[in-house]
């Protein structure tokens, strides 16, 4: 796919009935700006907001259907998924203010998975012949298929290293590893094994099992060195009782934040990566979902139902200090820090 010039993105967006937006930069605030959903119902908008910064802006056209969202690392670059007939994967950078149509006729169902180097990105294809994992180079639009199955892939994350790509395939227990040449598919675990997490320094990956009355998390690491290639250990991190979801990893990879589904709501919680010092950082009375560290690693942010409809909101990593980050009449969703 040849690299699209703005005059041809604009028709190839108006041709898909998405539309083009040119951005704004905005400023304020120490901390770095948080991506989500926000939705009324009809429409879903990709919205930036830095906290204690200037009011949120809008980088999707209003007539746009957001289903996911991914910062590149460092944030110059927001990818995201348009839904539709035709689900398009579209890049918005934040330097230039410009949004970019990359692939058309991907998964709208899973987000987009970048390299370490912010120069490709991952993505599952929508074609009904091959709904398998592909990466699109930013600089060249050129698209490399890595995975040749029948079955539907889900991607879980890219390695810091760029070296692999761990996913799952429906109809097959486990998680996968593969290679972004498109070889080496290595075989990590054998439960029902889902969402799979790599760690800041590429040395742990954490994952949901289930267990038959809910799912637990793991962490994997190699037995004996680096290399993931050797064998590997697993230890159940969190394996409380009730349904454990969402795992994120802490800056410093010495902690995970997720979700504990409890009989009547849901809460957050951290856990060091050894199982140790598991702590309950909120006790609203309302669900509190979809945890996602700070670069930095001194904030949480997450999605809460306190205030009626779901909003933005950050903390501390000890849970103190909770603090709206959105407060409107939408639903805003998929905090990306």
């Amino acid at each position: 796919m040849p690299r699209l010039t703005i005059f041809a993105l604009a028709i190839a967006c108006a041709a898909a009935a998405v539309g083009c937006f040119v951005g704004q930069w905005f400023g304020g605030g120490d901390l770095p700006q948080v991506a989500y959903i926000s939705s009324d119902g009809e429409r879903a908008e990709v919205q930036i907001s830095r906290p204690g910064g200037d009011d949120p802006i809008s980088i999707s056209p209003r007539n746009a259907v957001a289903k996911s969202i991914r910062w590149s690392p460092g944030q110059r670059y927001l990818a995201w998924v348009a839904g539709g007939d035709v689900a398009l994967l579209m890049l918005y950078d934040l330097e230039t203010e410009e949004t970019q149509l990359l692939v058309s006729g991907v998964d709208e169902s899973q987000p987009p998975v970048w390299a370490p180097e912010a120069d490709r990105i991952a993505y599952v294809s929508d074609g009904e012949d091959a709904p398998d994992i592909y990466m699109v180079e930013l600089a060249t639009g050129e698209q490399t298929r890595l995975t040749f199955s029948d079955e539907r892939e889900q991607i879980g994350d890219w390695s810091p290293d760029g070296q692999w790509l761990v996913f799952t395939q429906e109809g097959r227990d486990g998680l996968l590893l593969r290679n972004p040449t498109g070889v080496n598919l290595i075989e990590l675990t054998d439960g029902e094994d889902v969402n799979p997490v790599w760690s800041p320094k590429g040395d742990r990956i954490a994952f949901l099992r289930d267990s038959g009355e809910g799912h637990d998390i793991y962490v994997l690491r190699p037995t004996k060195s680096d290399d993931w290639t050797d064998d590997t250990d697993e230890l159940a991190v969190a394996d409380a009782e009730y349904d454990e979801t969402a795992p994120s990893w802490s800056a410093d990879g010495r902690r995970l934040a997720f979700v504990v589904r409890f009989d009547d709501q849901s809460e957050i919680f951290t856990v060091l990566v050894d199982g140790s010092e598991r702590e309950q950082l909120t006790y609203n009375t309302a669900d509190d979902l979809m945890p996602d560290w700070s670069q930095s690693g001194d904030k949480i942010a997450f999605v809460s139902l306190a205030y009626g409809n779901s909003e933005i909101l950050y903390m501390n990593r000890d849970g103190t200090e909770q603090t709206r980050l959105t407060a409107n009449q939408g639903l805003d969703t998929q905090p990306d820090w």
